[in-house]
């Protein structure tokens, strides 16, 4: 992660000051992480991708190490989504089903970065930006750079009295922003009520375990090997995977998330039937893209918000290794 030097007076000189930098920088990630996690706030963001907008009312509290949140979409579509630990549950009550792909309702909301930053920092440089003023607020920056090409990169401002994140930056090619959320009005150590995170709305619902990078056994991964990934960008495994889904002509689908704890790719597989049509190639959409293929009779999709060329040699490296059909 740190720059090697070739000559020793270099490195005598030079060294020390980069190592307390990096070292800085993990020092208020990990506050940054804290303070999600630890602080009772309540508070309005607003989240955009592309063309896509969405303002956000979020309530979060921590109850002697149990954490809880409410967040309700302000705008569009009603939404709402109810955390308690690591499970998550998705409400939207206009009666239509939840698309499993669909992206949570403001993702890069406070709690989920940081965690999420903790454990892929192996795989990404920190450095120390300048200061300045969200929301009212006093922030320091923090620059997140991958250590290569297959990953977007991110900026960070956190409340310099809390180490609240209140504001982040999805960073593609050539400094392109990609996404961005950020608070317009925040309050921190406050009372929140029970009732303000209860669920308002009624409707159908989704629920979703988290779980970190490198939790699936090695049992996990036996039982589903008939589809392996024999390529995968440095640090990202396996951490989610469920065959349950149904496409819109009823057709099987099995999906299987990779991540390194920030970035993530899902792969969808689903068998070939009569008068079913199928993308190939490469396809965006903001900062996500796809791409499409079809192996052993199957269709498999990429689908991650990572750069084109990461989804591409996913799909290129995807191989069926179960027994061959009678």
């Amino acid at each position: 992660m740190f720059q090697r030097f070739r000559f020793c007076v270099a490195l005598l000189v030079l060294f020390v000051p980069v190592v307390q930098a990096e070292s800085a920088s993990i020092e208020l990630l990990e506050r940054m992480s804290q303070a999600a996690k630890q602080l009772n706030y309540e508070g309005v963001f607003a989240y955009q991708s592309g063309n896509t907008f969405q303002s956000v009312r979020i309530y979060h509290r921590n109850d002697n190490g149990n954490e809880s949140e409410r967040l309700v979409s302000l705008n569009g579509s009603a939404r709402e989504v109810l955390r308690s630990n690591d499970t998550v549950t998705c409400i939207n009550p206009d009666g239509k089903q939840v698309n499993v792909s669909q992206r949570p309702l403001g993702r890069g909301f406070p709690s989920d970065l940081p965690r999420r930053l903790r454990s892929a920092t192996p795989f990404y440089e920190l450095k120390l930006g300048v200061e300045d003023r969200i929301a009212g607020k006093l922030t320091q920056r923090l620059d997140i750079k991958p250590v290569d090409s297959y990953r977007y990169g991110y900026r960070l401002w956190m409340d310099k009295e809390t180490d609240l994140l209140l504001k982040s930056e999805l960073i593609g090619e050539n400094n392109e922003v990609l996404e961005t959320f950020e608070f317009t009005d925040i309050e921190t150590g406050i009372e929140i009520a029970d009732a303000e995170l209860a669920p308002q709305m009624s409707g159908n619902e989704m629920i979703w375990h988290r779980t970190e990078p490198g939790e699936m056994t090695t049992q996990d991964l036996v039982a589903f090997s008939h589809w392996q990934a024999k390529w995968l960008p440095d640090g990202f495994t396996l951490v989610a995977h469920q065959n349950r889904l149904r496409a819109n002509n009823g057709a099987h689908v099995e999906q299987r998330v990779y991540s390194d704890g920030l970035s993530s790719v899902s792969v969808f597989i689903e068998k070939i039937r009569a008068q079913h049509n199928h993308f190939h190639g490469g396809s965006h959409m903001g900062a996500v893209n796809a791409f499409g293929s079809v192996i052993h009779a199957h269709f498999i999709t990429v689908v991650g918000e990572v750069p084109a060329v990461t989804v591409e040699k996913i799909g290129a490296a995807i191989e069926y290794a179960g027994p061959e059909p009678r």
